[in-house]
């Protein structure tokens, strides 16, 4: 999974090093991460959003916004249930995962 100033956040084949999808932003994508089942990811972006992506069909699932700069990273919890996401602004939010 990787995350590029191209904004986009990629999921590969880590065994052949091929290309599984593309999740398209509308600006840059600072960091990204799976969830601890690996139905999700979440990407940090320059535009002030936490979004939560579907793994399997690439689609995106919902945008968290609420932070008022560029967001660096963002995180599931390990039961899945949360996202924390950290700002620019030097603030850290922690989401209900299902609702934002």
């Amino acid at each position: 999974l990787t995350s590029s100033l191209d904004n986009t956040a990629r999921i590969w084949n880590v065994t052949d090093g091929t290309l599984i999808k593309t999740l398209r932003h509308e600006n840059y994508v600072h960091s990204c991460a799976f969830s601890f089942d690996d139905k999700l990811v979440v990407s940090a972006c320059r535009d002030k959003t936490v979004r939560i992506w579907d793994t399997q069909s690439g689609q995106l699932e919902r945008t968290l916004y609420g932070h008022s700069d560029y967001v660096f990273d963002s995180h599931f919890s390990s039961d899945g249930n949360r996202v924390i996401s950290a700002c620019r602004d030097r603030t850290a939010r922690i989401w209900d995962a299902q609702s934002g």
